[in-house]
């Protein structure tokens, strides 16, 4: 697949095997993400157990939220490689 790059997304939810980002379904970048798809991503991070860096990641999974406090979002899981 195409290495697509991505800034400024905050990580919702991060773990040292996957992380997650929110993103509004009607937003320009929704129509691009596809599972499989390699970015290269920038973190940074105040937190000394998730150190800041530029890593490339897979989109492992992207789920769709239709009720509760994510409506209308998608959770876009990527895996640092």
């Amino acid at each position: 697949m195409a290495l697509m790059s991505l800034t400024f997304l905050e990580i919702w939810h991060i773990h040292p095997h996957s992380n997650v980002i929110l993103i509004r379904q009607d937003s320009n970048i929704s129509p691009h993400l596809r599972v499989g798809t390699r970015l290269k991503t920038k973190y940074y991070s105040a937190a000394q157990a998730y150190p800041g860096g530029a890593r490339e990641t897979t989109i492992k999974e992207i789920s769709r939220e239709e009720q509760g406090r994510f409506k209308g979002h998608l959770l876009v899981d990527l895996e640092p490689l």
